[in-house]
């Protein structure tokens, strides 16, 4: 992922660090890596993944309450 700071804010990296277990840096290695996802909103996460009851090639997802969607992949 490019330009990181422009898609995500360092509180939401902490907030979202503490669900899926990892430090602030481990997530940023991870969108370098496109091995985690960010998405502006729910309308563009189910355009990718669709609307189903689990999601097998995600290994974790959040939904932050300002909208914004991280995913970690298998």
């Amino acid at each position: 992922m490019e330009n990181i700071d422009h898609a995500v804010h360092i509180g939401e990296l902490i907030a979202v660090s503490k669900v899926f277990q990892l430090n602030p840096f481990q997530m940023i290695t991870l969108l370098e890596k496109d091995e985690m996802e960010v998405f502006e909103n729910k309308d563009s996460f189910l355009e990718k993944y669709g609307k189903k009851e689990t999601y097998d090639e995600l290994e974790d997802w959040c939904e932050l309450n300002n909208g914004k969607i991280f995913t970690k992949t298998r």
